[in-house]
């Protein structure tokens, strides 16, 4: 430990001085930094000690920080610390700051990084092994089996692993430090600290361990850090079972969900799952290439999709329209959402590797924080089966969330302490508490817990929100934050309340009554909005260009042109009995000729050529062309 103060004083006192206040920009370049290999920011890697505790200099670890430098006289410096773990904050930082308030971006210094165990110089992966995991099915009726499906995992993904090594300093307790040696390197200045989800355990352990280097923290999605491990996973599986009883609540008054539905949602998602419970569903999945593949949904898929849905507005009335169609006897958009969910490739069921985030950096650094119980893992193992089993009894639908990651966790080779640090208890600095009482992962339960604990502290709580609530483009709570940061403006109250819709944009399933094909229009619609609910194509990376098959045979292709998504639909049947071929074109650059063209040519039940329009600016759209041997154009609707 003491080697490690020398370490970051000799850091300090090599640093050159700040042209002024907050001024980073000369201190970075002094530190060797340059362009970011992608984005706009600047980035400066640093050299850090593999282990912060051990007096051993030569044994070093490279961690870079991505500047995002004030535009205007800078106010001072915020670090920004990303959710997962295993996140990247390199990779999301052009969008994050593109989708904070434009004063914040302009009057601070914002700073991203990758934490060890996170991105491309020492992020681990272990893409197959996760795979397996995501999908594998695992029951509270089978406990064994369970726990031999996490020790594969385990054992597989640890011999994916060149540096194992580092496994044993990955822990929270490391990284901190990372942050305190770039906070010296940069001449000591008082920093904020923005943590969402994960990173609100970041913050707080951060705050604790150096509270002199503290201006402000802000928590965003909060982690109750003194819950033990297992209180933390009850905790969320809880919230998460009652919120998805709310979604399934919420279709049954939104009049196209319930007609969709056609009767309960509740009825509908307990019907499914105990069908799938009985074994997996066999499906025949349309390929691009042609013809079909005999599929399974399985509990795993559906419950995954469940819970992962419930972490915003939108992602809730997605699930509910792939509910819908499976209640219909279609369940196609609920395996799209299932391999959208576990990032995987739907045509060839293989992991998609996702450079914003190390699935194992997740465990490595999760379960170097936390332990279950000193002692003989497997007995541990045990003993978190046994739990679940209990639970089962009055959470039954979001089960696997309560004890996957416990399993894995327990059976990791390098665990975290059981003894939980004492509540955060914040400082002579303001602390802004950030939540909605609507969100899955950290419930608003663990955020009262925090604000009730904290000196100078502050809450603001969005009703039916997300989980991380800053950065959506609403001022409650974007302006609170930066009046906060930018003027030392005190929230009006210790407790404030925003509110965003719980359930947004429900889009009905598209011409579920064959009759409705023989309105030109609504087919033309109809297509564009299947285009924006495949989320083969909404999760695409817009490089080059992607293929997805069409649910009932044919394809559709989306490439990535200069200034706009470009498709090709080759005999593309979106519904039995009516096929389309064409293209379409979609520009998306912010001017007034924004939107899509389509250049439909239909066959099967009906036949016709169709061009369609609808423009983004306007919100207009319009139609021409011949349909079953009739010339056509946009209808003029009467009383």
């Amino acid at each position: 430990m003491k080697w490690y103060l020398t370490f970051i004083a000799a850091l300090a006192l090599h640093s050159p001085a700040a042209a002024q206040e907050g001024d980073l920009a000369p201190l970075i370049d002094a530190m060797g930094g340059g362009d970011c290999a992608d984005g706009d920011l600047t980035c400066v890697t640093m050299m850090m000690p593999r282990n912060h505790f051990a007096n051993d200099p030569d044994v070093s670890l490279p961690i870079t920080f991505a500047v995002s430098l004030a535009t205007e006289p800078s106010k001072g410096t915020l670090i920004y610390v990303v959710g997962g773990p295993g996140g990247s904050g390199l990779q999301v930082a052009d969008g994050y700051l593109a989708a904070m308030d434009e004063s914040l971006v302009a009057q601070m210094n914002i700073v991203f990084f990758d934490q060890r165990g996170v991105g491309p110089d020492h992020g681990f992966s272990c893409l197959d092994a996760q795979v397996a995991l995501d999908t594998a099915e695992m029951s509270v009726a089978n406990p064994d089996a369970a726990i031999a499906i996490a020790q594969t995992y385990v054992t597989d993904c640890i011999a994916q692993i060149e540096d194992k090594a580092l496994l044993a300093y990955l822990g929270t307790d490391q990284a901190i430090r990372d942050i305190e040696a770039f906070r010296q390197a940069i001449g000591a200045p008082k920093v904020w600290v923005y943590g969402e989800s994960y990173g609100t355990q970041f913050a707080q352990e951060y705050a604790t361990a150096f509270p002199d280097a503290i201006s402000g923290v802000i928590v965003d999605g909060t982690v109750d850090l003194n819950l033990s491990f297992a209180q933390f996973y009850r905790s969320y599986t809880a919230a998460s079972e009652n919120i998805l009883a709310r979604v399934l609540a919420e279709c049954d008054v939104i009049p196209a969900c319930r007609d969709d539905m056609q009767g309960s949602a509740t009825d509908a998602y307990d019907r499914l799952a105990a069908r799938i419970d009985t074994g997996p569903v066999a499906v025949d999945f349309p390929l691009a290439a042609g013809g079909t593949e005999q599929r399974f949904l399985t509990a795993a898929m559906l419950e995954n999709n469940a819970f992962y849905a419930l972490y915003g507005p939108s992602g809730r009335a997605a699930f509910l329209r792939s509910l819908a169609a499976a209640e219909r006897g279609d369940l196609l958009p609920m395996m799209r959402l299932g391999y959208a969910t576990f990032t995987m490739n739907s045509e060839t069921q293989e992991g998609v590797f996702d450079p914003g985030y190390s699935p194992a950096g997740y465990y490595a650094i999760n379960c170097a924080d936390y332990a279950e119980a000193e002692g003989d893992p497997a007995a541990t193992a045990l003993a978190i089966m046994a739990e679940a089993a209990e639970y089962a009894k009055t959470n039954p639908r979001l089960l696997r969330t309560y004890f996957s990651e416990r399993l894995v966790c327990a059976l990791w080779p390098h665990r975290g302490a059981v003894q939980r640090p004492e509540p955060f208890a914040g400082g002579d600095y303001p602390t802004l508490v950030l939540n909605s009482d609507t969100d899955p992962i950290t419930p608003a339960a663990q955020a009262y817990a925090v604000f009730d604990n904290v000196r100078n502290g502050h809450m603001v709580l969005m009703q039916g929100g997300p989980h991380v609530i800053l950065g959506l483009g609403l001022a409650c709570p974007d302006r609170i934050v930066s009046n906060l940061v930018l003027g030392g403006v005190a929230p009006d109250a210790p407790l404030q309340l925003c509110e965003q819709e719980f359930l947004e944009g429900y889009v009905p399933l598209t011409l579920t009554d064959p009759m409705a094909s023989a309105d030109p229009l609504a087919v033309a619609r109809a297509v564009e909005t299947e285009l924006l609910e495949y989320p083969e194509l909404t999760d695409w990376d817009a490089e080059g260009s992607v293929s997805v098959a069409c649910d009932h045979g044919g394809s559709v292709t989306e490439t990535a042109a200069p200034a706009s998504y470009d498709y090709v639909f080759a005999a593309c049947a979106l519904w039995p009995g009516l096929v389309v071929d064409g293209t379409g074109t979609e520009v998306l650059l912010d001017e007034g000729a924004d939107g899509i063209t389509l250049a439909l040519r239909a066959s099967g039940a009906h036949s016709g050529d169709l061009t369609y329009r609808h423009n983004y600016t306007t919100e207009a759209v319009s139609l021409s062309g011949t349909y079953d041997g009739k010339a056509v154009a946009t209808p003029r609707p009467a009383p």
